[in-house]
């Protein structure tokens, strides 16, 4: 909060130049320099659009002979906030709600996703969703969920979440695998037969045919159990 008082009084300094101009124009010179750099440094690849509601309100404020100040009182939300707007001659305080737009690039349903159906390039596109109206992390084009199963059934058009993605079983149970086990310089390599399914980078529990004896391991690939000693 301390830093965002500071970017305040930097705008103010930025303002005395242009206090001449209307309540609203000086809003917006504020949005353009203060808010728009800095959503965009927590989101570099998206379109921000910030609108000004009940902007007709402004017009019953009093003219200020300087510069106004301008605060976001929610500088941590995504939607919807409101800016506190003053001036010191006369003196005066006003608020005007504010809503935000933070377009970005993601991975929606082309077409109906079953629960389990793996997610890849087929039944998936490319589109633009508004984060302020969607719940948890979307799938960016540089990291799509390809590959990964959905948890359960997506609708067409659907923007793809983690929360609606899940790694795929790739060691199950009764499964002929490797067992793997380093100590120091030493590998030693071991049939054995997976006691329970597992995901990528899971610890399952693996029975060692030769000894008899269950260990547990992370699965490292599809056939693969590493156990550490």
């Amino acid at each position: 909060m301390k830093q965002y008082k500071l970017i305040s009084i930097i705008f103010a300094l930025l303002c005395s130049n242009v206090f001449a101009a209307t309540t609203e124009e000086q809003i917006n010179y504020f949005i353009k320099n203060i808010e728009l750099p800095r959503l965009a440094s927590s989101y570099p690849n998206a379109e921000i659009i910030i609108n000004l509601e009940n902007r007709g309100g402004l017009n019953y404020l009093p003219a200020c002979d300087q510069a106004i100040s301008v605060e976001n009182q929610r500088i941590n939300s995504k939607k919807r906030t409101t800016y506190a707007i003053s001036c010191q001659n006369p003196e005066w305080k006003s608020f005007i709600p504010v809503s935000q737009k933070i377009l970005v690039e993601a991975i929606k349903a082309i077409a109906p996703i079953r629960r389990k159906q793996t997610i890849d390039a087929s039944n998936t596109v490319l589109g633009k969703v508004d984060l302020t109206q969607v719940r948890g992390q979307v799938y960016s084009p540089e990291k799509p969920p390809y590959g990964l199963i959905a948890k359960r059934n997506i609708n067409i058009n659907t923007f793809i979440t983690k929360e609606l993605t899940e790694l795929p079983i790739i060691v199950k149970r009764g499964q002929n695998v490797l067992i793997s086990a380093q100590s120091g310089l030493i590998n030693v390599k071991m049939n054995g037969v997976a006691a329970e399914n597992g995901t990528l980078g899971q610890q399952i529990k693996v029975k060692n045919v030769s000894s008899g004896r269950f260990v547990y391991g992370k699965v490292v690939s599809e056939g693969e159990i590493r156990v550490n000693y």
